[in-house]
């Protein structure tokens, strides 16, 4: 069953533009298909670069995206590494302490 933009997660933006892409395709083949030899050649040449264009951005988006989701699993990696260094270090100054006082 797909989803319309109204019921989507408002933080999902790539849901939602997907969806709305799914719209216009299909207002867009119900154009074509209802109207073609009555459409204006030139509002479906519009339409059609429309489409082309939220097409290729939102491909553009969905690259983006997945550079972004690897960044953030590097960083998470980096993250943890450098919370175990800082607790190792830690622990070797708690056990240091009482030997510098006595």
């Amino acid at each position: 069953m797909p989803q319309t933009v109204m019921n989507l997660d408002p933080t999902d933006s790539l849901a939602r533009f997907d969806a709305a892409m799914d719209a216009l395709m299909g207002h867009l083949g119900r154009v074509l298909a209802e109207d073609g030899a009555k459409a204006d050649p030139e509002e479906l040449s519009a339409l059609q670069n429309q489409v082309k264009f939220l097409t290729e951005e939102r491909d553009q988006l969905l690259a983006d995206l997945e550079a972004e989701r690897i960044r953030v699993r590097r960083l998470k990696s980096a993250n943890v590494e450098v919370s175990d260094r800082l607790e190792a270090v830690m622990g070797a100054l708690k056990d240091m302490a009482p030997a510098m006082q006595g």
